[in-house]
């Protein structure tokens, strides 16, 4: 049976489709990458200022400000 099997089998044939990872559109990388920059300076600046860290209010806003008010500046000064 295992003969049958392995006979039926062609090695030199590709497979028809080839898989392929999706690819990143453009607003879901830059989305991306302004939470990361929220983060990271938000990490830098709480190390120094460790009363800026502790607050959640502060948090949210410095976010905020990252991933919605920073993008809409940008486009504002670009039209």
């Amino acid at each position: 049976m295992e003969d049958e099997l392995v006979s039926t089998l062609d090695v030199g044939q590709r497979p028809a489709r080839t898989l392929s990872l999706p690819r990143v559109r453009l607003a879901a990388a830059r989305e991306r990458l302004l939470y990361g920059c929220a983060a990271v300076s938000y990490v830098c600046i709480g190390v120094f200022v460790t009363e800026f860290a502790l607050s959640w209010v502060v948090g949210f806003s410095w976010l905020l400000l990252w991933v919605w008010v920073l993008p809409a500046v940008w486009q504002r000064l670009r039209r």
